[in-house]
């Protein structure tokens, strides 16, 4: 039945229970990591914050170090991602992290884009150390920063919804509107630019342009290729595919005017059954209703209403 679902309980989310009773958002939960190791790194390693990064604790321990790979490696791959070189460094992915994130985990969820953002940064780091290995003189180097797995959220986010509208600060004063796919391309064109600065001139900008290369290439690598099988969660065993809905509430038929490449798995309601089709289909329809009024749906979720009574 439909009153087991915490919309429908006096102390669900609909009738102003505590947003500390609320499970955490993935992208939250990503955010509040970064600022306490941030925290923490100020406290205990403020040296990493300056021109002693190198020697400091977590240069050497916790960074991507092309110099000196060791059998840390597949640890620093994940915690690099966590740690930051200055304030404005964690600023402008915190930024990423909420507008980015929040945008993305409605649609592939909340433990999807934790795994997204682990592997995103992970095939970052691949790219700047293949980059440093040709190139050592130019991207050699200790490396920490959540730069490759925010590219990646930009690179899932923009394949998926190329026509959607996004609101950027320029120069974090001036606000642009541009499309997701505009911002994907000119995302790529600049980090090739950068790459290819970087080569020319004679002092390194100490920027990790290989890694924001490869989270970019990897979220549209991820929607190409893993979203018709489920995404990153199918190599889990016990734990559900995702599912992908066509249709964006910007602009509904914007899916169906993809090619077939990078479009997203259609699920088909008669193929979904009991918890599964409450959880995953009606529930965010039953919250839509609960923030915006029963006037909100679309024609798709109305049937899809109609369905649930069906089934109940």
């Amino acid at each position: 039945m439909l009153d087991d679902r915490p919309y429908m309980r006096p102390g669900g989310p609909g009738f102003g229970s505590s947003p500390m009773q609320q499970p955490w958002s993935g992208w939250a939960i990503l955010l509040t990591i970064n600022v306490v190791v941030f925290i923490l790194q100020v406290m205990i390693d403020p040296g990493s914050l300056d021109s002693r990064f190198g020697n400091s604790l977590v240069g050497q321990w916790f960074a991507v170090d092309s110099e000196q790979i060791s059998w840390l490696l597949p640890m620093q791959l994940i915690t690099y991602q966590f740690f930051h070189g200055s304030v404005f460094h964690i600023l402008v992915n915190a930024l990423g992290l909420f507008f980015i994130g929040r945008a993305l985990e409605p649609i592939i969820g909340r433990r999807e884009i934790i795994g997204l953002y682990l592997v995103s940064g992970v095939m970052g780091a691949f790219f700047q150390l293949a980059f440093a290995m040709i190139l050592p003189a130019h991207f050699a180097g200790p490396m920490v920063g959540a730069s490759g797995a925010v590219f990646g959220f930009l690179g899932v986010l923009s394949r998926l919804f190329p026509q959607r509208e996004m609101f950027l600060l320029l120069f974090f004063v001036l606000p642009v509107r541009l499309k997701l796919s505009w911002i994907f391309w000119g995302s790529f064109a600049i980090a090739i630019i950068s790459i290819v600065i970087e080569i020319r001139s004679e002092v390194s900008d100490r920027t990790a342009h290989g890694a924001h290369l490869g989270g970019l290439l990897f979220g549209a690598f991820y929607v190409a290729v893993l979203v018709r099988s489920g995404g990153l969660m199918r190599f889990l065993p016990g734990l559900p595919k995702v599912r992908f809905v066509s249709g964006d509430s910007a602009k509904g038929t914007e899916v169906r005017q993809r090619s077939d490449w990078r479009k997203p798995k259609v699920v088909d309601t008669d193929e979904v059954s009991g918890e599964d089709f409450i959880s995953q289909e009606v529930d965010p329809i039953l919250d839509k209703i609960s923030k915006q009024g029963i006037h909100s749906l679309t024609e798709r979720e109305r049937k899809i209403l109609e369905k649930a009574r069906s089934k109940m």
